[in-house]
């Protein structure tokens, strides 16, 4: 292979410096090894450990160039020609190799020492906050000067391992379980992270937030109604599970004397989303057939502003399933409260036959 890459190399010589004659001949054994191995090395001050070597050298066709790291292949070079490296760790020595070829494969090398340098992360600031939907959760965010990346411990573990995450990305952890957590951030700039690091204590509990779908389940989340005219509601274990719902709580609902529209509203955490789901669903238990239940939405702070259905109940005795289609919702307004009124124009007597339950409020397509 050497032999072949001596004749293409005589051959553009040849072609280069013109014809000889033909009695003239080139003796490849005069050729001296090379001399004069050195290198123009330059180190990017980005702070990305980019380093450009331009390798230099008297009598060389060739040149190959060790990193010093973990790199196993040299990079081929013609003189004159640069090779561009990033060295994943800064603040540490390597040794570069640069080795010259002559057109007859005599080798010359040389060491040269460099160090890559940088400057470490500084104005590390980091933005923590407790999601509002979920109160297990919190989001991270960071930004620091001369940082490559950040790292972050939850402090949940005592063996854990650091997450790692860049700036203008959101880090997201869900704890398993409730309490007080010490939330440690870093700015990492090659081997070396910010010396004051951010910490902080974030309480993190149960969510108590009242959101759709309804099922009565949690133990944490106040189902809390509001009840008016007549109209009773509460949580309470499930007297009838079977059938479709044999979940473990329920709401039941004793309408008594008072208005025809007595009932009970529960006030959800957020408005609701009307924008792709339109369809309500919400499973029943009625002491008699043809009994009815009004589902309707209203606004948090305006009652006029409002969607309704009614849907009659086909079963006694048994959990059945309603559906209530809002397709023709306005999704331009916002809706926050749920009302539920039995049999709306009669006045109930809080008898059995005025005793109603319901469960799993869902909103659906």
């Amino acid at each position: 292979m050497k032999n072949i890459k001596l004749l293409l190399s005589l051959f553009v010589l040849t072609i280069l410096t013109g014809c000889t004659k033909d009695s003239e001949e080139i003796n490849l054994d005069a050729i001296a090894a090379p001399t004069n191995i050195s290198a123009k090395i330059s180190i990017a001050p980005d702070n990305t450990g980019t380093v450009t070597i331009i390798p230099i050298g008297e009598g060389i066709s060739q040149f190959e160039v060790y990193y010093g790291d973990a790199t196993a292949q040299p990079a081929i070079l013609r003189a004159g020609e640069p090779t561009i490296h990033r060295y994943a760790y800064r603040n540490l020595p390597y040794e570069v190799k640069i080795v010259g070829i002559t057109l007859n494969g005599l080798r010359t090398e040389k060491i040269i020492p460099i160090e890559v340098t940088f400057f470490p992360p500084t104005n590390l600031a980091v933005n923590l906050t407790v999601s509002t939907l979920n109160t297990m959760e919190i989001n991270v965010t960071a930004t620091a000067d001369f940082q490559t990346n950040f790292k972050i411990y939850y402090g949940e573990n005592p063996n854990e391992i650091p997450e790692t995450f860049l700036e203008g990305e959101t880090k997201t952890h869900v704890y398993t379980n409730p309490g007080t957590y010490q939330v440690t951030v870093y700015a990492v700039s090659g081997n070396a992270q910010s010396a004051v690091p951010f910490t902080r204590m974030v309480t993190v509990t149960r969510s108590v937030l009242l959101l759709l779908p309804v099922d009565f389940e949690s133990t944490s989340t106040p189902y809390t109604f509001l009840n008016f005219d007549g109209g009773n509601s509460t949580k309470v274990a499930n007297p009838f599970p079977s059938g479709i719902n044999t979940s473990q709580f329920v709401a039941k609902m004793i309408k008594g004397p008072g208005a025809g529209w007595g009932g009970s509203l529960l006030s959800l955490s957020s408005p609701i989303d009307f924008s792709v789901n339109k369809k309500f669903k919400v499973k029943v238990y009625s002491p008699r057939a043809g009994a009815k239940l009004l589902l309707k939405v209203e606004n948090l702070t305006n009652g006029g502003i409002s969607f309704e259905k009614e849907v009659t109940i086909s079963t006694a005795n048994a959990w059945q399933e309603l559906t209530f289609d809002y397709t023709a919702i306005s999704t331009t307004n916002s809706y926050q409260k749920l009302v539920f009124i039995f049999d709306l124009g009669t006045v109930g007597d809080a008898s059995a036959n005025y005793t109603f339950y319901f469960d799993n409020i869902i909103l659906t397509n």
